[in-house]
């Protein structure tokens, strides 16, 4: 089997992981894997920005008040105040970098606001900021001899010695071989897990491959249960999970339903920018109510050429669609956006394996609580890369040097499972969890959720037993166990908190 030594194993390419690489290229060699090409990544898709306090008439406390609020009392205090008071030198490390945010005609930032903020504070760069952020830190990452990237390389699974992290096995999907990347320190930024359900804001990627690798060598999770779902998707059959961010409410847009008339003030004072949670249920119960697909955006008083000017990406991907965002109501609904909780960390990454690190989404720093605040997830990315590049400039030379692992066993089976029974199997799931662990939740839904994925998961380990590895049915494998690992925190959390919502009685669902 072909071993790749390195200093520094990232297995991904999200600003979290890239980050760390860029700073981390000063302690040794580092390796960057990821099982696409290195800019497909959430962070690309992130629309909004990053939440940073900048406005005088703003302040840490605030910020602080609101994250807590929106995350429904459930957050780390220590956490969010770190994140939050660190954000201006990240935000001044990007520019550093050439990141070019959106600027007033006075030169300062300017400033957008999300829901479930108080003040304006989100820097971005018009509707693609996580565009700009990783063609950027990409850019850096490149020009850095001691980074190398393997791109189309998918991490099977984490070695451990002992409870010692010393790389991972990995799969070369086009030479369809396994490698070993033996390291030092290994730094799990895989991103998150929307792909585990049937509608999502997430790129196909994200099937779930980090909690999955670390629940397998027994890292410590928590709240998996809380998933947000984003509240505005555009909703078209060719959409593809299109987010429409949450800065064109902030600029004054409001949810309306199909005669116009806004809904959101009778649930929350904030209205359409209330947090994300509250308006994900909202949506949900109006669009039953209703006997609706979906909700509308209204933008149509707003001023055209500042909509066209601030939003040109979604301006852009909704002309194509035949829709007018000046003139028409732009048709939204919610889908599965990000993972709250994850692999338990300090405020350095550190996991309760020793020399493996979670950064991003994957991660559980106690920022998000039961519900992210808008905007604070590149932010806690940033943040914690530097965090943990701190941490380890002191420490990584005390890291002994692995030794080549030889005990993993290469499978000799020569056929591949037929892809259409995968993408059956893996369809069937996301629809499972979709319908019964969605937005709103009950114990009988879950359960239910809990037989038929156990199911699946038996029929998935009999092809993982019969057939070559190949990346779908890996992608699969890693649904299957996040999905059951947030079903069953699920289950466990009787009572309501954030996005993990329990209904007074069972839907009507065809389980069938």
């Amino acid at each position: 089997m072909k071993i790749i030594n390195t200093d520094i194993l990232v297995i991904g390419s999200g600003i979290a992981g890239l980050s760390f690489a860029i700073k981390a290229a000063s302690l040794g060699k580092v390796a960057i894997i990821t099982k696409a090409n290195c800019s497909t990544s959430n962070t690309q898709l992130a629309q909004g920005g990053i939440a940073c306090v900048l406005d005088e008439r703003d302040t840490f406390k605030n910020h602080i008040a609101d994250t807590i609020l929106a995350g429904d009392g459930h957050c780390n205090i220590s956490t969010v105040e770190n994140i939050v008071k660190n954000a201006p030198k990240m935000i001044q490390d990007l520019i550093s970098l050439g990141i070019k945010f959106n600027k007033n005609p006075n030169s300062s930032l300017e400033l957008g606001k999300e829901g479930g903020h108080s003040n304006h504070r989100i820097v971005h760069v018009n509707d693609e900021s996580g565009l700009a952020i990783i063609n950027t830190l990409l850019e850096k990452a490149r020009s850095i001899n001691n980074i190398q990237f393997f791109e189309y390389h998918f991490a099977i699974d984490l070695i451990k010695e002992k409870n010692v992290c010393t790389g991972a096995l990995v799969f070369d999907i086009q030479k369809e071989e396994e490698v070993i990347f033996n390291s030092q320190l290994t730094i799990l930024a895989t991103g998150g897990a929307g792909q585990v359900f049937e509608q999502t804001t997430n790129p196909e990627i994200a099937t779930g491959d980090g909690f999955a690798m670390a629940h397998n060598v027994g890292a410590k999770m928590e709240d998996m249960e809380f998933v947000q779902f984003h509240p505005t998707v555009l909703f078209h059959p060719k959409a593809n999970g299109f987010l429409i961010t949450e800065a064109l409410r902030g600029f004054g847009a409001e949810l309306v339903l199909p005669n116009g008339k806004p809904f959101m003030q009778k649930y929350h004072p904030s209205g359409s920018l209330a947090p994300r949670d509250i308006v994900s249920r909202a949506m949900f119960t109006e669009m039953k109510n209703q006997q609706k697909p979906c909700v509308f955006l209204d933008a149509r008083f707003l001023d055209a050429s500042e909509l066209r000017k601030k939003f040109p990406g979604i301006n852009k991907r909704c002309l194509e669609l035949e829709i007018d965002i000046t003139i028409d109501l732009i048709p939204v609904a919610p889908a599965a956006h990000y993972i709250c909780g994850g692999v338990v960390t300090d405020l350095n990454g550190n996991t309760n394996i020793s020399n493996l690190i979670a950064l991003g989404e994957v991660a559980c720093t106690g920022l998000h609580g039961a519900n992210r605040l808008a905007s604070n997830s590149l932010l806690e990315g940033l943040v914690l890369a530097e965090n943990a590049f701190q941490n380890n400039n002191k420490n990584f030379y005390k890291i002994p040097k692995n030794k080549v692992v030889f005990n993993i066993k290469q499978k000799t089976l020569k056929s591949k499972a037929d892809k259409d029974l995968i993408r059956n199997l893996k369809e069937k799931t996301r629809v499972i969890m979709w319908n019964n662990a969605g937005i709103k939740r009950n114990k009988t839904d879950m359960r239910f959720a809990i037989d038929a994925i156990s199911d699946i998961d038996h029929s998935v380990n009999n092809l993982l037993n019969s057939y070559r590895l190949s990346e779908d049915l890996l992608e699969l494998r890693n649904i299957i166990i996040t999905a059951k690992l947030i079903l069953l925190s699920a289950i466990k959390r009787t009572k309501s908190l954030g996005t993990h919502f329990i209904e007074e009685k069972p839907s009507i669902i065809n389980h069938n």
